[in-house]
């Protein structure tokens, strides 16, 4: 067995875009995909930029709201995902903080997402 720490000490600030929040690179594998968990603090926000290959965002804790490139915000929460295609531009905002998981990779695809689909009509 191997231990490994991922606390605050470790993340990376991230400042460029407008943004304000922490990185914490965890897992690449061969290019095939990587993950990274990424913290917002209070007002924290991932500045608007474009998606260099699919990326799927699993919010572990707190809420926020990301939109696309169409700018319409939407609501996110502990238990809910996120996904953007290759090239889609996305920003993601927290008022109160926000801890999320990001899953990037050139071939992710939607089909690759095991989890239950957001009936839009909900909050």
């Amino acid at each position: 067995m191997k231990r490994f720490r991922f606390d605050a000490g470790t993340a990376k600030p991230v400042t460029h875009d407008r943004s304000d929040f922490t990185i914490q690179p965890f897992v690449r594998s061969g290019g095939r995909f990587q993950t990274a968990l990424m913290t917002l603090g209070e007002n924290g926000i991932i500045g608007c930029h474009q998606a260099a290959v699919p990326q799927l965002l699993i919010v572990l804790s707190g809420s926020g709201t990301v939109c696309n490139e169409e700018k319409r915000f939407i609501s996110v929460k502990e238990g809910s995902a996120v996904f953007w295609e290759k090239g889609e531009w996305h920003e993601t905002r927290s008022e109160k903080g926000m801890t999320a998981l990001a899953i990037e990779g050139e071939d992710l695809t939607e089909r690759d997402i095991l989890l239950e689909p957001h009936d839009t009509n909900l909050p």
